[in-house]
C-alpha cells in the first residue's frame, strides 16, 4: 500500500458546492438511468452472441464465446451494482461497497490477477450518497487496474471505510507501481465533479509502493442538500 516518505502529492483537490448544485438531481437521476440502460443493453449483446453462433461454433469457439459472454454478464452486475434502492433508502455504506467490490473484481480485478478487499464500517447513508461515492470508488479501482499493476501479478486494491462523528472517510489504495500523474484528463475531472456533489475532498499520495487516494464526505450533508 502506498505508504513512506517517497510519496509525492497528488493535485486532486475537489471544489465546493456552488450554485450548479441546484442541477444535481436531474443529473443523478439520468446517471441511473443511463446505468440501467448500459446494463440492459449488455444483457441483449449476450443474446445476440447466443443467437449469431449457436450450437454450430466449435467446441473451441463455444469456449471462448462463454468466456466473452461470462465477462459481459460481469459488466452488467458491475452497471448494476452501482445502483441501489431509492433515493431516500438509508443503507449500510459498508454492504454496499462489498458488493461493489465484489463486482468490480469479477469484471475487471480478477481477469487481472488483482485482489480486491474491504475493511471498516462507515455505517448508514442514504442510498444517493452511497452511490456517488460508488461511482469515485468504481473510477479509482478502475484507475488502478489500468496503470498499476503493469507485469505484476500480486496486486491488491484495498478499499477502507471510516466512521467519524462529523464524516465518512474512504481509503482506496493500492500496491502498484504508483503513478508519474495524477488521474490525468477527463477521468481526473468526473472525480472531482463527482466529490464536489458529496460536498467531499479528495487527497492522493503515490510513490513506488502503491497509491493511496482519501475522500472524505462530511456528514452534515448526509441528507444530499446543499446550501
Amino acid at each position: 500500500m502506498a505508504t513512506g516518505a517517497a510519496f509525492r502529492e497528488l493535485d486532486l483537490s475537489a471544489c465546493r458546492p456552488d450554485s450548479l448544485m441546484q442541477r444535481q438531481t436531474d443529473e443523478f437521476l439520468l446517471l441511473r438511468e443511463m446505468h440501467h440502460r448500459v446494463a440492459n443493453t449488455l444483457t441483449v449483446l449476450t443474446s445476440v452472441l447466443r443467437c449469431e453462433f449457436g450450437l454450430s461454433a466449435s467446441p473451441q469457439l463455444q469456449k471462448a464465446l462463454a468466456r466473452c459472454e461470462a465477462r459481459i454478464v460481469a459488466f452488467g452486475n458491475l452497471y448494476r451494482s452501482l445502483v441501489v434502492g431509492a433515493a431516500s433508502d438509508w443503507i449500510s455504506v459498508q454492504y454496499y461497497v462489498e458488493h461493489l467490490c465484489k463486482a468490480l473484481s469479477e469484471a475487471v480485478l480478477k481477469p487481472l490477477g488483482v485482489r480486491c478487499e474491504v475493511v471498516g464500517d462507515a455505517g448508514e447513508f442514504p442510498s444517493e450518497r452511497c452511490e456517488r461515492l460508488g461511482l469515485v470508488i468504481t473510477e479509482l479501482v478502475m484507475n488502478a487496474a489500468r496503470h498499476a499493476f503493469h507485469e505484476r501479478n500480486d496486486g491488491l486494491v484495498r478499499i477502507e471505510l471510516i466512521n467519524r462523528s462529523d464524516s465518512l472517510v474512504c481509503i482506496v489504495s493500492d500496491n502498484g507501481n504508483g503513478t508519474e500523474m495524477a488521474l490525468p484528463g477527463v477521468g481526473s475531472k468526473i472525480l472531482k465533479q463527482l466529490v464536489c456533489t458529496l460536498g467531499g475532498s479528495l487527497v492522493g499520495k503515490s510513490g513506488h509502493n502503491g497509491t493511496s487516494v482519501i475522500v472524505t464526505c462530511p456528514r452534515s450533508m448526509a441528507s444530499g442538500e446543499f446550501a
